[in-house]
């Protein structure tokens, strides 16, 4: 009753004769080989605090970051400053024993990680860091070389 106005290819032997099932597992593997050496590459860390809010100011005369680290206790975080990196982390562990007429063992884990670059300059040790609400700040203070400087652009 219908016609259809587009022929449809066909697809012969020959065609599918093309295809060589050694190469196409050879691209499958480097494909697969290319992810797993992101995860293993430390990109694995990033994407897994990607969903964790962080916010850098650089303002005249220090930075300012603020990063969401929800469910930490502050004795439970590290703030450090090494070889021109920021880095934040925090682990939580905590496991409890049921009581009452339950049997069982509950256990929770939480794991936070950031790591930026800073430029040269700060005052290590004028950094400060507090923790409120679920909010890690961390002011670190610019000295002199780090702090930002007007080049007048001159028309010629």
């Amino acid at each position: 009753m219908f016609k259809n106005l587009i022929p449809r290819k066909q697809q012969s032997d020959s065609e599918l004769m093309g295809v060589d099932p050694k190469n196409e597992l050879a691209q499958f593997r480097a494909n697969f080989d290319r992810m797993l050496g992101r995860i293993w590459s430390g990109d694995f860390d990033d994407a897994w605090n990607r969903g964790w809010g962080c916010d850098v100011q650089d303002a005249e005369s220090e930075i300012v970051v603020r990063a969401e680290a929800p469910g930490f206790e502050p004795d439970e975080i590290d703030v450090r400053l090494s070889a021109g990196r920021l880095v934040m982390q925090a682990e939580h562990k905590s496991e409890q024993e049921s009581t009452g007429d339950s049997n069982g063992h509950f256990s929770s884990y939480g794991k936070f990680y950031r790591a930026m670059s800073v430029p040269t300059g700060i005052e290590a040790d004028k950094i400060e860091a507090s923790y409120k609400n679920g909010v890690l700040e961390v002011h670190l203070p610019k000295g002199e070389e780090a702090k930002s400087k007007r080049i007048t652009v001159q028309a010629k």
